[in-house]
């Protein structure tokens, strides 16, 4: 029996190829962890930032802080309820980011860790997308954040440079508060 075209998008016959493509070919179209986000955090920032100028980009730093501090508080709960401490050990074991799309180097210097990153999904996204000049408040500022909601006593984070700032890679310096 003819499928009636009105509903041949929907229908099983039509669908069920579609979904197995699909399936074979999503590495291909599907966007990595934090491209996609990369993409509305940049989209979202440039509006905001084009139609309200300075108290736009500030409302946007403002929202970046309020999401990194939140991400750390409930990074320290989880690390509470697993009976852990509030170090860093934990912060690394229990961290709700993937960075296994990074590209990175930590190294250990005089009691700090410091992390080149050469790629980043979040920064390549922006920058495929010209949006790398809204992007760049996030890269300044999240790591910073999460880091004062997980333990702002003991740790601080330092962003020396990102790469949606136009630097080569980004420089970041996790360390006890001084």
């Amino acid at each position: 029996m003819e499928v009636p075209d009105e509903i041949k998008d929907f229908d099983l016959e039509v669908l069920g190829p579609a979904l197995a493509e699909r399936a074979e070919k999503k590495e291909q179209y599907i966007d990595k962890p934090l491209e996609m986000q990369g993409k509305l955090l940049g989209s979202i920032a440039r509006e905001v930032i084009e139609r309200f100028g300075e108290e736009g980009r500030e409302a946007i730093i403002a929202a970046i802080r309020f999401y990194g501090e939140e991400r750390g508080r409930r990074l320290a709960e989880r690390v509470r309820s697993e009976g852990r401490e509030l170090d860093f050990a934990s912060f690394t074991v229990c961290s709700d980011l993937d960075t296994g799309f990074h590209h990175m180097t930590p190294s250990l210097e005089e009691g700090q860790m410091r992390v080149e990153v050469t790629y980043c999904p979040l920064a390549a996204a922006l920058r495929e997308w010209g949006l790398s000049e809204y992007g760049k408040y996030f890269c300044q500022e999240i790591d910073a954040a999460i880091m004062r909601g997980y333990n702002p006593e003991r740790y601080e984070t330092i962003c020396e440079r990102n790469l949606t700032a136009g630097a080569e890679s980004c420089t970041l310096i996790f360390r006890r508060r001084q």
